[in-house]
């Protein structure tokens, strides 16, 4: 699992390894993140030997970082042209030494600086220079960014991104793209079409530990391949607990919570799994969760719709033990006290696919949560009927997972779309805090937040063929199974597996079918096809606590 740090996180872990206790000498770390660059970038250049190479050097150390790459790529046979953008005096010490070395490196022909002073000449030169070099390194601006670009690193980023289009100039970031939030992936220019836009890197080498941005879109969309090298720093601070903690979600540690089942398991000890949800004009909703659940290892599933919609469901998922509720064609109140006694031999209860949006099914759902003592999975409809209702809610909150959409999001927390998409973490932590449930708030990537610690972990797989109908009714029985699965410490374990998985089977379809046009019960189907993988690939002995947990 990799950490996602915010820039004020990257600060205080620069300063503990460099000013703290572990006391390297900065110019050390500069040193091994501008060789990091050098090395991890060679292969996607093809080779650096008799390539020109512009270096765009920027007043902080992300410019220091440059001036040590450019005496790398020098050695590997590299010519360079190195832009200065900041005056000597504007470097830190360590930079300026690194920047001396270079100086003494300079002869014209192989090394190149420019003391970047703009006027049309000089504009014109970096152009040309740009059009006939084969690679341009962004060490301008560093994760301190946020807001727009100005003048004259708007026109420098304007100007690579120009040449670059062309598809003759590669794009090499250092640690992010120019004009990249890093907490936020929000980028420069973002909502406004006449600011200057950030840099668009075919490839990003980050130090130490992810950020937020270089996941996040549209941060993501500008940062190509990502690399993260820990250029040597210290193995506690990679690896430590922040305060503000995020994490991104990798194979190994689902691998690590999705336990083989027992060989003497039996269906009754894989999960009684209820979806109670669905209408007449929507039965459809219902039988893909039920699909979902099944897919994900549901030991047993009972399928409760309305009296009128279960003739559309019966018989179509023959594994689903499907009964009618009630005498019309959506839940009301009266239905309540039959779901609550039957739930007290359920392991789980699902309900808000295709369940309509009628007052009298809101009375329904508040009287279910409020006298049953199972885990909940609460998405669609059922979120749009409680948005507002927190403070009924947040008491029942230690056993819900709620898993909505943006749009599902704005109408419950309240909060405008734009404002969510500057920063989802910062806004689904916050909901999770008032509401206290697990949040599964479903996007790309996705987040999910766990309501005992508030850590938030992001899932960055799956496509764009996976913005389809029917795919989020997937998932929540996929989330449902998964909270009864052996093994699972938590809610917000289930739910990171959960999405994990349907991520990874939205892939496979990708790779099966195409960029789109799968279906959602086809995702559905792929997931035995990863948990298989999961379990081939599993290392044995499993001797590390993984970082998923809720203890």
């Amino acid at each position: 699992m990799q950490k996602l740090n915010t820039a004020a996180q990257m600060r205080l872990m620069d300063q503990t390894a460099m000013h703290g206790q572990y006391a390297i000498a900065p110019a050390v770390l500069m040193e091994n993140a501008g060789h990091a660059v050098v090395t991890h970038a060679e292969t996607a250049v093809h080779g650096w030997q008799g390539k020109d190479v512009v270096i765009l050097c920027g007043k902080g150390n992300n410019g220091g970082d440059g001036f040590v790459i450019a005496r790398h790529l020098l050695n590997r046979g590299a010519r360079v042209y190195v832009y200065v953008l900041g005056t000597v005096e504007s470097y830190s010490p360590e930079a300026r030494a690194h920047l001396h070395t270079l100086q003494e490196l300079a002869d014209e022909e192989t090394c190149l600086i420019d003391y970047f002073a703009p006027s049309d000449k000089a504009w014109d030169r970096l152009y040309r220079r740009l059009s006939s070099s084969q690679v341009v390194i962004d060490a301008i601006l560093g994760t301190g960014f946020h807001g727009t670009l100005r003048m004259p690193v708007s026109r420098i980023v304007n100007m690579v991104n120009e040449v670059a289009a062309s598809g003759t100039l590669r794009v090499i970031a250092v640690d992010i793209p120019t004009g990249v939030n890093a907490d936020t992936g929000d980028v420069s220019g973002s909502g406004d079409e006449e600011a200057a836009g950030p840099v668009f890197a075919d490839m990003t080498v980050t130090f130490g530990v992810w950020k937020r941005g270089l996941l996040l879109y549209p941060g993501r969309t500008c940062s190509g391949v990502v690399v993260c090298d820990d250029i040597g720093m210290p193995r506690p601070l990679l690896t430590g607990r922040e305060d503000d903690g995020a994490y991104m979600l990798e194979e190994s540690d689902i691998s690590e919570v999705l336990v083989p089942r027992s060989p003497d398991s039996h269906k009754g000890t894989h999960g009684t799994v209820a979806i109670v949800t669905g209408s007449s004009d929507m039965a459809g909703a219902a039988l893909m969760a039920a699909r979902g659940a099944l897919r994900s290892g549901a030991g047993k599933l009972f399928l409760r719709v309305p009296a009128r919609t279960a003739p559309y469901c019966i018989g179509r998922q023959a594994e689903a033990m499907v009964r009618g509720v009630g005498t019309g064609d959506h839940f009301t109140a009266a239905d309540a006290a039959e779901i609550i006694e039957e739930s007290r031999n359920w392991s789980v209860l699902a309900m808000g696919p295709g369940m309509g949006k009628q007052e009298d099914t809101r009375m329904f759902l508040k009287e279910v949560i409020a006298h049953t003592s199972c885990p909940l999975v609460l998405d669609a409809d059922a979120l749009n009927l409680l948005a507002g209702e927190r403070d009924f809610i947040a008491p029942y909150g230690g056993r819900i997972i709620m898993t909505p959409h943006l749009a599902e999001f704005s109408r419950l927390s309240g909060l405008p779309l734009a404002d969510i998409k500057k920063d989802c973490i910062a806004a689904a932590k916050q909901f999770v805090r008032e509401w206290q449930v697990t949040l599964v708030l479903k996007g790309a990537p996705t987040v999910i937040v766990s309501p005992r610690t508030l850590h938030a972990y992001v899932n960055p797989g799956g496509n764009a063929g996976m913005a389809c109908g029917g795919m989020g009714d997937i998932l929540t029985g996929m989330v449902a199974a998964l909270a009864v699965h052996d093994g699972m410490t938590s809610l917000t374990t289930a739910a990171c597996a959960a999405v994990w998985l349907h991520s990874a089977a939205g892939d496979v379809c990708h790779d099966t079918y195409g960029s789109y046009g799968f279906l959602p019960m086809e995702v559905a189907d792929a997931v035995p096809r990863v948990i298989t993988r999961l379990e081939d690939n599993r290392p044995l002995p499993v001797l590390q606590r993984p970082l998923v947990t809720e203890a």
